[in-house]
């Protein structure tokens, strides 16, 4: 179940992970340790089969190509994970925390390694802020672009998700609230090492993010930037999460209301402003026997304006969003997507839900193709 505005916002500042359960498991001479995590499971059906297109290098012609079927129906884990998180009261106003995540496939019996998510150590102190390094969701997203993440499935979309130019190899400082105001800042590290010598400039570079918010009664606000630093001609590379393939410079702002205690509106805008031209993406596109997979750079955003609205009906919540996507190449149209879903709990810990999502909505579609390219789910989630 998501949380209230306020607890959102701060949640997102300092970098906390969610978790509507959490145990302590060891508490001991100033130490204590929490085990936390959700099981998260679903059946889905429909969208669109995976489709990919590739350019001749040759004649400049596009030949779309039907790749595996992703539409029918299946039983699927939803971002189920479980984690440790340790703190210790060094001094009144310095305390030591760590975080260690782990998501692992829940749906069938896998032999495959978990992944490692969120995992990083900090210290933390009322007057002066929070300072941490590891593996963590970018700034961007913790102040601005999370807070429009109501979706348990589909439906996100963001410029610069958690992701972007983060989860790996950072350090963040943050100021303390500030009677409502935060401010924060990022700098994620890219090695040269593992890079042919002689070949490029391997050196070292740092890709950059930082972000403000302001909580005033029910209002929040934020901005922030994502440096996305473009590697491609030089040696060094990002480690975990990776850059956004449209260009460079990601700016996003948002604005989002309680107007009530059960209705929550938001509004929100991103813009790369360092686009790559249609060249640059095509250079960038894998290249395989004189074929090019522009695949991802067809899909290559430019802005996009996003509006939320949450209803809590007492026992869960009703909640919907909308996108308007503008495409980076002339040539491709721009889209809207809309996600609408509700949720039920029957307890504190556990609660069934329900999303539909349409990556690709045409308002001039007729009424029985809207039904077409539908992305159907239904689950069952329980936190602890």
């Amino acid at each position: 179940m998501k949380k209230t505005l306020l607890a959102t916002a701060i949640a997102g500042a300092l970098g906390v992970t969610a978790a509507a359960q959490a145990a302590t498991v060891y508490d001991q001479d100033g130490t204590q340790v929490d085990v936390y995590g959700r099981i998260n499971l679903a059946v889905t059906t429909g969208g669109t089969d995976n489709q990919t297109v590739w350019l001749d290098e040759g004649t400049g012609e596009l030949t779309t190509v039907q790749g595996t079927k992703t539409s029918g129906s299946e039983f699927r884990d939803v971002f189920s994970r479980f984690g440790f998180r340790a703190r210790h009261q060094v001094a009144p106003d310095l305390q030591a925390f760590a975080n260690m995540e782990f998501r692992p496939l829940l749906d069938a019996q896998s032999t495959d390694s978990m992944q490692i998510r969120n995992s990083f150590l900090g210290l933390r102190g009322d007057n002066w802020g929070m300072v941490r390094i590891g593996n963590f969701d970018g700034v961007l997203y913790q102040a601005v672009t999370s807070k429009f993440e109501i979706q348990e499935l589909h439906g996100f979309i963001s410029q610069s998700g958690g992701a972007t130019s983060a989860r790996g190899d950072s350090i963040q400082y943050s100021t303390p609230n500030l009677e409502g105001f935060q401010a924060h800042v990022q700098a994620k590290h890219l090695s040269g090492n593992g890079s042919a010598i002689g070949a490029q400039d391997n050196s070292s570079t740092v890709s950059w993010q930082a972000a403000v918010n302001y909580t005033w009664q029910d209002l929040y606000l934020a901005a922030g930037y994502n440096q996305n630093k473009d590697v491609f001609e030089r040696g060094a590379s990002y480690d975990g999460g990776q850059p956004n393939i449209s260009g460079e410079d990601i700016w996003a702002a948002a604005a989002i209301y309680q107007f009530t205690p059960a209705v929550r509106v938001g509004v929100k805008y991103e813009d790369v402003t360092s686009e790559f031209s249609e060249e640059e993406l095509i250079e960038r596109a894998p290249l395989v026997g004189g074929l090019r997979n522009v695949t991802n750079a067809l899909g290559a955003v430019d802005n996009q304006w996003t509006l939320m609205g949450v209803f809590d009906y007492g026992m869960g919540e009703i909640y919907a969003d909308y996108h308007r996507i503008r495409s980076s190449l002339d040539g491709v149209d721009s889209r809207n997507a809309w996600t609408l879903g509700a949720n039920y709990r029957f307890s504190r810990p556990m609660y069934v839900w329900a999303e539909i999502h349409d990556a690709d909505f045409d308002s001039s579609d007729a009424v029985e193709d809207v039904t077409d390219d539908l992305y159907v789910t239904v689950g069952l989630r329980y936190d602890f």
